[in-house]
């Protein structure tokens, strides 16, 4: 008999009847995901009417909806390294505008608009390896990091037109306001970014427990380097005075988006990686 895999329980034969099925019965299965493999074309042989045995997978399915929808670790990963992949193309507008002072304004909204969509599957995967390993923690440390990266944003992004705005009519100065507040913002931003990291260290140890792999937490150091280095080019940037190359901003940037890469590369090798993990 032939049909169809309905889900990781269900087959749906050519009769039109509905047959349940045990993973260990596919012979061809091999480390497939059986989540990922819905609409798959099978083989099998019927037993006690409602039981399909020896069941031989004839033509695979591996569809979008499937990926998405699973909460297993082979689904997690999937949607880990295309979030991650995609995260890293989103990335080169800005590195080529670094080289060549232009790129169209397409190019950059092109830009962000994929890096909305890799945080959308990272965010899932993160969801998905949760539910897999059944842990409490994980997806709960990342959507607190997720709340305070973004409340911080929108908190700094506030504090620095109010208080540019307060000391520039005291002082009577721009160039005083503009220190002022962005002594007191880069300030507030460091907290948060230091209370950011401290969740994000937690995903990450959290991920390199259930992976066994220590990849994961070199990732994450490496990106906290990346994240100093974003703020010693702010420093350059906004206080140049401050600096005796000034030109050296540019080339920190340049730098610290590297190290980014880098560490967002390691990463993807760590998902790459991932097998099974035990629920907790």
């Amino acid at each position: 008999m032939q049909g169809k895999i309905l889900s990781p329980q269900l087959i749906i034969g050519d009769d039109g009847k509905h047959y349940e099925y045990d993973k260990n019965d596919v012979v061809n299965l091999g480390n497939k995901d059986l989540a990922l493999l819905t609409g798959s074309q099978v083989d099998f042989v019927i037993f006690d009417e409602k039981v399909a045995k020896s069941i031989y997978i004839i033509n695979e399915n591996v569809n979008v909806s499937s990926i998405l929808s699973a909460d297993s670790i082979s689904s997690a990963r999937t949607k880990a390294l295309w979030g991650i992949g995609l995260l890293i193309f989103s990335f080169i507008p800005d590195i080529g505008l670094q080289f060549f002072n232009f790129i169209p304004d397409i190019w950059q909204n092109i830009g962000y608009i994929i890096a909305i969509v890799s945080f959308v599957l990272y965010s899932m995967a993160i969801y998905s390896v949760s539910k897999a390993a059944a842990s409490k923690s994980l997806f709960k440390n990342y959507i607190i990091a997720l709340i305070i990266s973004f409340l911080g944003f929108f908190l700094v992004f506030i504090l620095s037109i109010i208080f540019g705005a307060i000391v520039d009519v005291l002082a009577n100065s721009k160039d005083v306001g503009i220190g002022a507040s962005m002594m007191a913002v880069l300030f507030l931003g460091g907290i948060i970014a230091l209370i950011v990291e401290i969740y994000f260290y937690k995903i990450h140890a959290e991920l390199a427990k259930l992976s066994g792999s220590s990849l994961f937490l070199w990732s994450f150091w490496i990106f906290v380097v990346s994240v100093l280095l974003y703020f010693v080019f702010i420093i350059f940037a906004e206080f140049p005075s401050f600096v005796i190359l000034v030109g050296f901003a540019n080339i920190i940037k340049f730098i610290a988006s590297a190290v980014s890469i880098i560490a967002w590369v390691l990463d993807f090798i760590a998902w790459w990686r991932f097998g099974k993990v035990e629920k907790r």
